[in-house]
């Protein structure tokens, strides 16, 4: 490594732009930056690598994956359907990503609007968008029982 007159090494005398790029926590730069004294440097907590969340991301990489891979087994492990007229709250909580808040709003919704007539009528209901209908679309009906079962 590099160094300068100074005693510190190259990534301690410019840290923000060296350890943003080796990605480490913001809060490792700040202390790192409030350091005046080489000593107070090395009593530094260790850096945990998370380059995205150090340049402002909101959740890590592979946390996301997990819970897309969640979120495909739970849909995989479903066999049949829910008609979303005359499905209970409880039955739709069975949906994958469906939980008692969407449940309650579908439920609500087909009070205030009568049955639907497509499936895809159900993004009307606030939290249903088309990413979300195109999860559950193989297991929503709009005519016929509701046969949904685990595996």
């Amino acid at each position: 490594m590099k160094r300068l007159s100074s005693a510190l090494p190259l990534h301690l005398v410019r840290p923000a732009i060296a350890l943003i790029a080796m990605g480490v926590m913001v809060a490792t730069i700040t202390a790192t930056l409030a350091t005046s004294r080489p000593a107070a440097a090395a009593t530094l907590p260790p850096a945990t690598p998370c380059s995205r969340l150090a340049m402002g991301a909101t959740h890590a990489p592979k946390a996301r994956k997990a819970r897309k891979k969640k979120a495909a087994r739970a849909t995989k492990a479903l066999r049949g359907v829910v008609n979303i007229n005359t499905a209970t709250r409880a039955e739709l909580q069975k949906l994958p990503g469906v939980g008692p808040g969407k449940a309650a709003r579908v439920v609500a919704y087909r009070a205030k609007h009568g049955p639907f007539v497509r499936v895809v009528d159900l993004r009307r209901v606030k939290g249903f968008g088309r990413k979300t209908l195109a999860k559950l679309k193989k297991h929503l009906t709009v005519r016929g029982p509701t046969t949904l079962a685990a595996n």
